[in-house]
């Protein structure tokens, strides 16, 4: 019986440990929403990518914010299609805007779901394609690093 009461107890305080870690990644921080043109209270987590770049899950007021800075040159048009790649599934967005296009931080602020996110924990971003023309992909490293963060996203805010 006691070997039982150290398994639990070893289990009980692991997860605790891993979810308090998950807690330290989330941030305070502010988010400047073009659309609504001002700042907006939330909670950050970021993850950088090996080129410079960085992914961020964003959340504001109950809702979620993806945002994707490639870091890279999709070309010279602000808005278009963009299909964003997990494996083999894909999230398109209709109309997607490149926000600062001439800075070399340009960035794509998308709204998702929550289950988007549980995608995202599962099979992270292997690319990006903008205006059906400009690919950005991702390297293994940053396709894990974007899993690890978006399941400890996924496990503070599901319900």
């Amino acid at each position: 019986m006691s070997h039982f009461l150290k398994i639990l107890l070893f289990v009980f305080l692991s997860s605790k440990l891993i979810s308090q870690n998950c807690n330290d990644l989330l941030v305070p921080d502010s988010i400047y929403k073009p659309t609504e043109q001002k700042k907006v209270p939330g909670k950050v987590m970021t993850t950088n990518l090996k080129n410079g770049g960085k992914v961020q899950l964003i959340s504001v007021g109950g809702k979620y914010v993806l945002k994707i800075t490639p870091n890279e040159k999709l070309g010279f048009v602000e808005s278009g299609p963009l299909e964003i790649k997990s494996g083999s599934k894909s999230f398109f967005v209709k109309n997607a805007t490149l926000y600062d296009i001439k800075e070399q931080n340009a960035y794509f602020l998308i709204d998702v779901m929550i289950n988007y996110i549980g995608t995202l924990k599962d099979d992270g971003i292997t690319s990006i394609l903008f205006n059906t023309k400009f690919e950005s992909k991702m390297q293994k490293e940053d396709v894990s690093n974007i899993k690890k963060m978006s399941r400890c996203f996924y496990e503070l805010h599901k319900k």
